[in-house]
């Protein structure tokens, strides 16, 4: 119950930020549309008083240098506070330049009270090589959140149709329609979030269903691989004793170690599946080595020893299985490296696999065998610790140390079903939260 309403949270969290971020995409987009019209407006209101102004000094125009520029300046400074002054907004400040941007005349709106600043941001000049491409410019600024101007750049053309001046202005944009602008925007963000909310909520229990239906094969997918993995590992520890529980303790022992170590949930995941598989690669030795009662011959145990590198290219072939080789490739190594297959030392073994070292000892020392009685836990721990630094880790035996007899005490040569059953809630308690547990 608890991974189910986990999942839920999971999807609902990622649908509202989903939500959020797409509504502000949205607003964005309805925001530069909706102030690319005040542009608009703006220019379409300009333009008809440039064409005007510029009737009025086409005889400078047509002039060389722009003629009177005097004459020029008492036109364009005729009192600026009442010109184009519209519920929009109003002009602030009107500059001609001449074709090399020397300025010929300004107008200002010294009413306005922030005329100094925006004649200081139009100090910084514009992008003369677009307007030069276009024959014209513009620009909105935001100076502060209460006020907003358009800065505007066109040409100006004498009777013959060619440039002969540049016209610049600035037009602020009123209180009322910044108002209105931001009630339009809040308004329409307000409809997309609604929409994109009323989708998702139309979407979740679709993908809810889907969620369901992909977690379900994935859970019995899963099912599948533990079930084929106990019982390759069964099999193989069937041919060379005559019990396969061996695997089920020996796992349990090498993961209650990695617990203890504070290993990360995909280490004990690792070590699960090559403690259970450890030994897979007998299946390619011959039974008259693998079943032999007596000592094996230098000849004999070198072909035994091959199990190893069988048992790589097995798990190796899988995409599942393949962290696996980790354990199976080395847990025969020793910590002084003197182990096979290929006398790796000390951290140059995997941790699983030095780890898997320990439990598979141990089982072996406090289990009965055709050809042996169980030792107790006192002699087998005496055991490991004469082979602290050379056969094993000093580290993971000293891990392993803390909680040996507790383990020794619950299942030290036991043959019934409990290993089987812990084993199953361990695994459950690895895999199954990620996949079963989840289905809503």
């Amino acid at each position: 119950m608890k991974y189910k309403r986990s999942i839920h949270r999971t999807l609902i969290l990622r649908l509202a930020i989903a939500t959020l971020c797409i509504s502000a995409v949205l607003s964005a987009v309805v925001a530069f549309m909706q102030f690319s019209i005040v542009d608009d407006r703006v220019i379409d209101r300009a333009m008809p008083a440039v064409e005007r102004l510029r009737w009025i000094i086409m005889e400078n125009l047509d002039a060389p240098g722009l003629g009177d520029h005097e004459r020029i300046r008492q036109i364009v400074q005729r009192p600026a506070s009442d010109r184009m002054r519209t519920w929009d907004g109003h002009f602030v400040l009107t500059r001609i330049l001449d074709l090399d941007f020397k300025e010929i005349a300004k107008a200002t709106d010294d009413t306005y009270p922030h005329i100094a600043a925006v004649s200081s941001y139009t100090a910084r000049g514009f992008d003369r090589s677009s307007l030069a491409r276009e024959g014209t410019w513009q620009r909105m600024k935001v100076l502060r959140k209460d006020v907003v101007f358009i800065h505007l750049v066109s040409e100006l053309k004498n009777s013959a149709d060619q440039r002969a001046a540049y016209i610049e202005s600035v037009f602020v944009l009123s209180p009322e329609v910044l108002a209105q602008t931001r009630k339009e925007l809040l308004f329409t963000a307000l409809i997309v979030a609604g929409i994109v909310l009323l989708t998702a909520l139309i979407l979740y229990p679709v993908i809810v269903r889907l969620l369901r239906r992909v977690t379900s094969l994935s859970a019995d997918l899963l099912h599948a691989n533990m079930e084929i993995l106990s019982v390759l590992g069964s099999a193989i520890a069937k041919r060379d004793s005559d019990t396969d529980i061996h695997n089920y303790r020996v796992t349990i022992y090498a993961v209650h170690i990695a617990r203890e170590m504070r290993l990360d949930d995909d280490e004990i995941r690792t070590l699960l599946k090559g403690a259970f598989l450890h030994d897979v690669g007998k299946i390619g030795i011959s039974d008259n080595i693998l079943l032999k009662p007596g000592n094996l011959t230098p000849e004999e145990f070198a072909e035994m020893k091959k199990h190893v590198r069988y048992g790589v290219d097995i798990v190796s072939r899988s995409v599942w299985l393949g962290d696996a080789i980790h354990v199976v490739g080395g847990h025969h190594e020793k910590y002084d490296g003197s182990g096979y297959d290929e006398n790796k030392h000390d951290t140059g073994i995997p941790r699983v696999a030095r780890i898997f070292a320990i439990a598979d000892v141990f089982d072996a020392l406090t289990s009965k065998r055709p050809y042996k009685e169980p030792l107790g836990f006192d002699e087998s721990m005496k055991i490991l610790m004469e082979n602290r630094g050379s056969h094993f880790d000093p580290e993971v035996l000293d891990a392993f140390a803390k909680i040996a007899r507790s383990l020794y005490d619950d299942y030290a040569n036991r043959t019934d079903d409990k290993p089987r059953q812990d084993l199953n809630r361990i695994n459950a308690q690895y895999y199954h939260p990620d996949l079963v547990s989840y289905i809503p």
